[in-house]
């Protein structure tokens, strides 16, 4: 079988990175696929000069003028004429495409060759999630005919691979007909493994990895731990935005799934991520290969992820934020129990060799 796993890139500068890890993700589990696997990479490229100008929000309008909307065309329509170029010199034989926010106008590409995307979220979901929307508020107006093109596009496709049960029951309401397997691409265990360095004596350090710093909660979590930062307890920060220096804080530069931030997590003794913004985000799962109990937000697919592996709060809830702190980082005992406990649940259930090979089995359904 030949199969062309495609990673929807960086539309620009700054845009999100961590979906690249989908194909880190299968390159892990590839190696235990056998000889019969034929598999062909692509990254869709960011935009042109001319893209962009046609992508640009409008001032003065109500969702800038469909800007969500007019993005997540062209990104598809840039992304189906990559796909068909990959194709007309290399053919295959299915196409996982990750994220389903580049399926919307594949044209006939779905008639030829079928096309399966992997979701960490609905594509409405998240312009909703970009915008702040409760979930019990109506979607808007200028954000509506997203949720049109989506459900046509995943009722094309022969599967739908859902990272969890939360995304498949989005998937089932917006597309009932649409067959639907639950999948998390996982991550390397062998990469991200609970470190011996956490014995060490010195000060008790928290890990923050995130690339949008102030949609991640990068402020919130400055705020709430300013009081403790200090001999006892320092803050690790990976992202590539700017961050005011701060006493008790290092900021480090590291590619998703660098050794760089795996060696920071074998370091880290708690993970905290208070996003705002996320679906469901790969340095969770990362977080818990790597035996650190994580502290998140109750956002989207996160409470599912993490499970009984970490402390919940609320996004923007800086007590709440703190008080999760204070916890772990007066009971030692506390951590290592809640870490082994996502260690376990990231061998049980987000183990990249044997999720790549279960991919491959549905991918092999699919392109029979």
């Amino acid at each position: 079988m030949r199969a062309l796993f495609v990673e929807q890139g960086r539309a620009m500068e700054g845009a999100a990175m961590g979906l690249v890890r989908v194909l880190h993700a299968v390159r892990a589990g590839l190696e235990e696929a056998g000889g019969d696997v034929e598999a062909d990479e692509l990254s869709i490229r960011p935009f042109n000069r001319w893209e962009r100008r046609f992508v640009r929000y409008v001032p003065g309008l109500e969702g800038g003028g469909f800007g969500s909307v007019r993005w997540h065309l062209v990104r598809s329509w840039v992304a189906r004429r990559a796909i068909e170029q990959r194709l007309r010199e290399r053919p295959a034989d299915v196409v996982h495409m990750t994220t389903d926010q580049i399926s919307l106008l594949l044209g006939g590409l779905p008639d030829r060759v079928p096309v399966v995307p992997s979701l960490d979220t609905l594509t409405v979901d998240w312009a909703r999630t970009r915008r702040y929307i409760r979930p019990e508020e109506a979607t808007p107006g200028f954000l509506k005919p997203l949720g049109v093109l989506e459900r046509r596009a995943l009722e094309r496709t022969p599967l739908a691979v859902a990272w969890t049960d939360t995304v498949a029951d989005r998937i089932r309401w917006i597309a009932p007909d649409t067959r639907v397997a639950v999948l998390h691409p996982g991550v390397d265990l062998r990469a991200f493994r609970p470190g011996s360095e956490r014995s060490r004596s010195g000060p008790s350090r928290v890990l923050f990895v995130g690339g949008r710093w102030e949609q991640k909660g990068g402020p919130q979590l400055i705020e709430a731990l300013r009081p403790l930062l200090g001999p006892s307890v320092h803050l690790d920060v990976v992202t590539t935005d700017e961050v005011e220096p701060v006493a008790g804080v290092t900021v480090h530069s590291g590619a998703p799934g660098s050794t760089t931030v795996s060696e920071l997590f074998a370091r880290a003794d708690i993970f905290c991520l208070p996003t705002f913004v996320d679906a469901a985000p790969f340095v969770v799962v990362e977080a818990m290969a790597s035996g650190l109990p994580v502290i998140s937000t109750t956002i989207n697919s996160i409470p599912e992820l993490v499970g009984d592996a970490g402390i919940l709060v609320r996004a923007g809830d800086v007590e709440g934020l703190r008080g999760a702190l204070e916890t772990l980082l007066e009971d030692s005992a506390k951590r290592a129990e809640i870490g082994v406990r996502g260690r376990a649940r990231a061998e049980e259930r987000y183990d990249a060799r044997l999720n790549t090979l279960r991919l491959i089995e549905l991918l092999r359904e699919v392109a029979q």
